[in-house]
């Protein structure tokens, strides 16, 4: 009978164990969630949605590159 006893409160702990678990999971998703929808509205406020972001920051990357350039054609070398 102790050993069902035994079991039976290993039992329990293991679930209480898991609820907790259970519980910062859930509090991990909704701060995730939260995360995810304030980011995607700083995209949207800058004219940009999850689908369209890696299309802009191609542009962008284009647009410094070729800036850069410039600037180093302008800059005289050995100066």
């Amino acid at each position: 009978m102790l050993d069902v006893k035994t079991r039976i409160e290993t039992a329990k702990n293991n679930l209480r164990k898991a609820e907790q678990a259970r519980t910062v999971a859930e509090t991990n998703l909704a701060n995730a969630e939260q995360q995810r929808d304030e980011v995607v509205k700083q995209m949207l406020d800058n004219g940009v949605t999850p689908e369209t972001i890696a299309d802009e920051i191609a542009k962008l990357e284009t647009v410094v590159e070729s800036d850069l350039q410039q600037v180093e054609i302008l800059i005289p070398v050995g100066v």
